[in-house]
């Protein structure tokens, strides 16, 4: 169901999800309102289970729009806070909640789900709900070598958000990856995404691109890592990732630079991080909905070739 009493609704979802996860410091309403009400691309369509008043099932989808040089562009619900609550297990709350949300976002004009799930939850997926799993992406770590090429380091916080270097960052929308599809981003959906509480990113500026990064600790290790890369003007040349990876190394005070996803902004490998070693390996996942029997998106015909952390809700 859409959001009806978005205070009282929040407020319980918030609770599942401390419940279910288990979130240290703790989720609460005012994150969720960021979160489900606050995106520039729409209200968050969200499919819920209930045991009478008692809320038993979550599963969001959180609206983007991605665009293709080819192809009109593509609105899906980026599936998040998947939750059934541990006392209806096995009650088949599970496969009622994810399916309030195919009506929920159908409803709500979206084409279908967009899921980034760890590796125990991607065949449930495509087993149970007959989901079609996209080709992997790699994380790996960048190589710094420094290019030269002067760039300047900001700490996103209020001052930040509230100024005009966000329009300066991103002066115009993106535009579509040569092929594939990538999410379109704007300057108020960038002001969105990095307004989210409790986040601590840095954003980073060169003459043809910005980049997004945050500092991260993986046991003794401090890592920085890369969370996307956005072009400033049209028509540019790809960023060398040795380039970017020395501009985070200097800034994060570390040489561990770490990147997942995949961008045509970039050029360079870095060195594939083993799946084993990834603290939860990612798997991408596709849900088109149906509009009078017929598929709003044709699964085949989708692709990412630009999507990273930043596009998803990971840091």
């Amino acid at each position: 169901m859409t959001l009806g009493n978005p205070q009282a609704e929040l407020g319980a979802t918030a609770n599942l999800l401390n419940l279910v996860f288990g979130f240290r410091p703790p989720v609460d309403s005012s994150y969720l309102a960021w979160y489900y009400l606050d995106n520039p691309e729409g209200t968050a369509a969200v499919g819920r289970g209930y045991d009478g008043n008692r809320l038993t099932g979550n599963y969001a989808l959180i609206p983007q729009r991605f665009q293709a040089a080819t192809k009109s562009d593509v609105r899906l619900g980026l599936g998040v806070d998947l939750a059934v609550h541990p006392e209806f297990r096995g009650t088949g709350t599970y496969r009622r909640t994810v399916e309030a949300s195919y009506r929920v976002g159908a409803a709500d004009g979206l084409s279908g789900i967009l899921g980034v799930a760890n590796a125990q939850s991607v065949p449930r997926m495509t087993d149970t709900f007959g989901w079609r799993r996209l080709p992997d992406f790699r994380a790996r770590f960048l190589t710094p070598i420094a290019d030269g090429v002067r760039c300047s380091n900001h700490l996103v916080g209020p001052a930040l958000l509230a100024g005009p270097l966000l329009d300066e960052a991103l002066p115009q929308p993106t535009e579509p990856p040569p092929t594939g599809h990538g999410a379109r981003w704007s300057t108020d959906l960038l002001r969105w995404r990095l307004a989210r509480p409790g986040a601590n990113y840095v954003l980073h500026l060169r003459d043809d691109v910005t980049f997004i990064s945050v500092e991260s600790r993986h046991g003794p290790f401090r890592v920085a890592v890369l969370l996307k890369v956005l072009a400033r003007q049209s028509n540019i040349e790809p960023v060398s990732v040795g380039a970017l990876a020395a501009t985070l190394a200097r800034h994060h005070r570390t040489p561990l630079v770490l990147h997942w996803g995949v961008s045509p902004l970039m050029q360079g490998r870095g060195i594939p991080l083993p799946r084993g070693l990834m603290p939860s390996p990612l798997g991408i996942v596709l849900h088109a909905f149906d509009d009078d029997g017929a598929p709003r998106l044709a699964e085949q015909d989708f692709t990412p070739t630009a999507f990273e952390f930043l596009d998803f809700d990971a840091y």
